[in-house]
């Protein structure tokens, strides 16, 4: 930014993009699929807690509010924290390889070791990804979101997730 150039005046340069249109209606998109696909489940709650649609709803509504939000960024000049440049960088394929290799990583492990020693290891590897440099506190915090999601699936939804290593979890 120079002296003839005021923050107001960048905001009014960026252009409306097509792509973050298209991101946005997308993930709305999928958002209302998902609800979609939520409301065809049966209503019976047979003997879990929580009903069958109650996650997937909830999961369509969080998808559609960011969708929202990214429609209004895209509406309003493009998605204000996204880094002009090229977005093919090195370090932009390095994290995808991170987060990919976590996914392919969970989908082997979790019948050895469990849901939650898995998905806390996808988390930390997806962390890695975005840079994060502290790996053992990474594998704590995936292992705590994990615990919760594992107790939410196997005790109010009746959902067997697999158990940790010797089931002791």
């Amino acid at each position: 930014m120079n002296a003839t150039t005021s923050p107001s005046s960048q905001g009014a340069a960026r252009r409306l993009r097509p792509s973050h249109i298209a991101t946005a209606v997308f993930v709305i998109a999928i958002g209302c699929v998902l609800a979609w696909g939520a409301s065809r489940f049966p209503v019976e709650r047979g003997y879990s807690i929580l009903g069958p649609q109650v996650i997937p709803y909830a999961v369509a509504v969080f998808l559609i509010l960011v969708g929202a939000v990214l429609g209004y960024q895209a509406m309003t000049g493009g998605f204000h924290r996204l880094a002009a440049g090229n977005p093919t960088t090195h370090s932009g394929r390095m994290g995808a390889a991170w987060v990919s290799a976590g996914l392919m990583a969970m989908s082997v492990l979790i019948t050895f070791v469990g849901f939650v020693l898995s998905a806390a290891l996808l988390f930390g590897m997806a962390a890695r990804g975005f840079g994060s440099r502290h790996p053992v506190r990474d594998l704590g915090i995936g292992a705590a979101l994990a615990l919760p999601v594992y107790w939410v699936f196997t005790s109010g939804l009746g959902v067997t997730l697999p158990s940790l290593v010797n089931a002791w979890i």
